[in-house]
């Protein structure tokens, strides 16, 4: 499965509430996920800190993630 390429959200163009907003929400689904007795792998987890700093975006997270876990 190809996966799209998307262009990255610069890091300078998103605000300190907009990082802060992102780390929740990964956050936020980690411990959902780890609830769920399954833990992310290192390469998930340095796909969700591309994410919070801005270098890629929701759309592109969840695709990856995906794509990783056969989905």
């Amino acid at each position: 499965m190809a996966a799209t390429q998307a262009l990255p959200v610069p890091a300078s163009s998103l605000s300190d509430e907009q990082r802060i907003q992102r780390r929740r929400s990964v956050e936020s689904a980690l411990g959902t996920t780890l609830a769920e007795g399954v833990s992310p792998g290192p390469e998930a987890i340095a796909l969700a800190e591309r994410y919070v700093a801005g270098e890629i975006s929701l759309q592109d997270l969840g695709i990856a993630v995906r794509s990783m876990s056969g989905i």
